[in-house]
């Protein structure tokens, strides 16, 4: 009901209703007074109440199919979403799948302990990133694979849905010490099982069994490998059964992506290596935790001391095993967005890259890199990569349109931030998203409604804060302004420097981007295509901070 209210007014529909029926009683009011003058006949004044009962569900019909904008009148695109069991199966591309391609479906727990779910979801993840390594191979994104985890999609509908040919699938047992794995490689159009396999084994023998499904996998779909290219975990730390287990809830909670579950991800990556110091993989996760938990801190000091823990871990991890995808993409992502080292992440990316081809994360990842250092068309053919690879990823698609919003593919950029919202409404980047292309194309209130959606302080403050200046609402505007200041100013510089940047207010706006680049705000990778800037590309300083920053003039 909550979300319906707001699009109801987002599209203008209540405020047409409160200016419909103001505007009937205005004129009802002043036909009441005139028909006794020139005679009217009574009917007259009867029939005009009819017309205007009959045309206010017109009106209300109009406001919500069409909407006023910079361009003219035009139709309304919907950001609701379908319900979540459908929102999967609405998204199926209409095109015949990859024929060496493969999606990972979350093994099924068939434990009687349900709180395992994080082992059988950690080994699917596990067997995906195996395979991920393989350059001939398509494989679909995690997010995608198990956003069909306990619904009644069937093979077929999925594999339409991720645009693949295979689907591995299977079930995980595990008691004590003894774990039991049954998985089978299916076509997704016929249907046909072209590989089964269960395994009995101790769980000390996990990693090998990993090993023996993933090989078996590529040999059934008949891939020509390299012995490079041969999906294994060796030359890899292989953990012990109680360090894997803090390392797999580890995971679980940072992929929840949230401030108790990055603190939470912590100590179990923590644990893992309390157990065994060179766990590389663990190592990895621990920098990514760390640095995302920098966030939540409550002083300058905390987060940058928070920020160099996680460099360290990160460079510990890459020490350990030099042949890491993840270690490369993690040290890459603190090296580029908390250092500034450009040159540094990119060549980290491309390791990342050459050990994991088909990682999504680091696709989308370095496409940041490449869009900061102003290589735009780049940075969206990697994101594009990253979207076909994970279709049913809301952050894949938001990333993208970051990229065709600085391109001015203002059409593109709707149809991806739609595609992100229908996939996750509650989603905190996308609804500002929208914000700031409406903003671009002169609708304030549309921008400033779709700014109210977002549950995330900062994008909400700063995006009303705009919208509201660009439409002259100016004690409105600077009331947001100081209520970002007084509660993020330091997690939040960079887009205090937005807002003071849009409303002009250049030498304010300078001074918020120093202390965003001492604060080493993340905000920062956007300086060079950020539209809310585009006050600033013309003064002097904004040349002297690129250099500043390492960071080219052109291009």
């Amino acid at each position: 009901m909550r979300a319906w209210w707001s699009e109801l007014k987002r599209r203008n529909v209540v405020r047409m209703a409160v200016a419909y029926c103001a505007l009937c009683w205005l004129l009802l009011q002043i036909a009441d007074l005139l028909m006794p003058t020139f005679g009217i006949p009574i009917w007259v004044m009867r029939a005009l109440v009819l017309l205007a009962v009959l045309g206010f569900p017109l009106a209300l019909l109009f406001a919500w199919t069409y909407a006023w904008t910079a361009q003219g009148l035009q139709r309304e695109v919907s950001a609701e979403p379908a319900s979540p069991s459908a929102t999967p199966l609405h998204c199926a591309p209409q095109v015949p799948p990859i024929a060496a391609s493969i999606a990972v479906l979350p093994l099924v727990n068939m434990s009687s302990d349900k709180e395992q779910d994080y082992f059988s979801d950690g080994l699917s993840e596990e067997l995906l990133n195996l395979l991920a390594q393989v350059p001939e191979l398509h494989v679909a994104g995690r997010t995608s694979s198990f956003s069909f985890k306990d619904t009644q999609a069937t093979i077929a509908q999925i594999g339409q849905v991720l645009n693949v040919a295979t689907v591995l699938e299977g079930s995980v047992r595990k008691s004590g010490a003894q774990v039991r794995i049954t998985a089978q490689l299916i076509e997704t159009r016929s249907g046909y099982h072209l590989w089964s396999q269960t395994y009995d084994r101790q769980l000390t023998d996990i990693f090998a069994v990993q090993d023996e499904i993933a090989v078996a996998v590529v040999a059934a779909l008949k891939l020509k490998l390299l012995p490079a290219h041969q999906p294994s975990h060796a030359g890899h730390h292989v953990p012990g059964p109680e360090a894997y287990n803090h390392f797999l809830l580890g995971r679980q909670f940072l992929n929840r992506a949230t401030e108790e579950g990055f603190r939470r991800a912590c100590d179990e990556y923590a644990k893992a290596l309390a157990l065994e110091p060179d766990y590389a993989a663990a190592l990895a996760g621990l920098a990514l935790a760390e640095a995302y938990s920098a966030d939540y801190t409550a002083t300058d000091a905390q987060l940058l001391e928070l920020r160099h823990r996680a460099r360290a871990s990160a460079e510990a991890a890459v020490l350990r095993d030099p042949e890491l995808g993840e270690a490369y993409t993690a040290r890459a992502v603190l090296r580029f967005v908390f250092e500034l080292d450009w040159d540094g992440g990119a060549s980290d990316f491309r390791q990342a890259l050459h050990f994991n081809p088909g990682d999504v994360m680091t696709l989308w990842q370095y496409s940041r890199l490449l869009a900061a250092q102003g290589k735009m068309t780049e940075a969206l053919a990697q994101a594009q990569a990253a979207t076909r690879l994970d279709p049913l990823s809301a952050q894949a698609w938001e990333i993208q349109s970051r990229y065709q919003i600085a391109l001015g593919d203002f059409t593109g950029a709707q149809t991806a931030l739609a595609r992100a919202l229908d996939i996750a409404p509650e989603h905190g980047r996308a609804p500002a998203g929208m914000g700031l292309l409406h903003l671009l194309q002169g609708d304030a209130a549309a921008a400033d409604s779709w700014y109210a959606r977002t549950d995330n302080i900062t994008f909400r403050l700063s995006g009303q804060a705009m919208a509201a200046y660009s439409g002259g609402r100016e004690t409105a505007s600077m009331q947001a302004l100081n209520e970002l200041i007084d509660a993020e100013a330091h997690t939040s510089a960079y887009q205090i420097a937005e807002i003071l940047a849009w409303r002009n207010q250049r030498d304010a706006a300078f001074e918020w981007l120093q202390r965003a680049i001492a604060q080493r705000d993340a905000g920062i990778q956007y300086i060079k295509y950020d539209p809310a800037l585009r006050h600033l590309r013309s003064d002097p300083r904004y040349r002297e901070v690129l250099q500043q920053i390492g960071l080219p003039i052109s291009a």
